[in-house]
């Protein structure tokens, strides 16, 4: 567990971790103390701080919260909103916004809302929205120089959904206990006459 005096040194200054601007990419250049409060946050990946109502923790290169230490490479702050949602940040331990979004809930887990995300150089790459968890409408990409590819619309179904839509696919029914329990005692009584 992380020792109660240092987090109380390192935490007024955590407030520096939050970013906030417009579209364009940003960056912070963070002291010397909030790159040891990621390092204390690091050696212990499964525990957060909480400071003033916001969750700070860490995540791993897919932005998903981490147990071991060596995934941790991300500070992510999840920021309560009037609205319910849920604002999470994603930053380098320098401070570099990695990726902007609204989530549902408090875990940081169902996408929820417009989300932008950003290269290691701070480059916009891309911006969209997620609805339930799933990417929805079109999707704007940029390039590592942050010119604009060409757009990717999405339907909000998850891949097995779409597949399914696209006729590459079928639905199955997963065959209840019950009825499995039928399919075996047939199996075991060998074929009837």
């Amino acid at each position: 567990m992380l020792t109660t005096m240092k987090l109380q040194q390192l935490l007024p200054s955590a407030g520096l971790i939050l970013v906030v601007g417009s579209l364009q990419a940003q960056s912070c250049s963070l002291p010397a103390q909030d790159a040891e409060l990621f390092n204390l946050l690091r050696k212990k990946p499964s525990e957060a701080v909480m400071r003033n109502g916001e969750l700070l923790d860490v995540v791993n290169a897919r932005y998903e919260p981490c147990t071991k230490k060596k995934q941790a490479q991300y500070i992510r702050v999840i920021t309560p909103t009037p609205h319910g949602s849920y604002d999470v940040r994603i930053m380098t331990p320098r401070g570099h916004i990695l990726m902007r979004g609204s989530y549902a809930d408090a875990t940081g887990r169902v996408p929820q809302g417009a989300f932008v995300y950003y290269d290691q150089n701070g480059t916009l790459r891309a911006e969209g929205s997620y609805v339930h968890g799933s990417k929805t409408g079109v999707w704007h990409r940029y390039d590592s120089h942050g010119l604009a590819m060409t757009d990717k619309e999405y339907n909000g179904l998850d891949w097995d959904s779409e597949q399914v839509q696209l006729g590459l696919a079928s639905m199955s029914t997963v065959v209840g206990e019950q009825e499995e329990e039928h399919v075996n005692e047939l199996a075991r009584s060998g074929p009837r006459p």
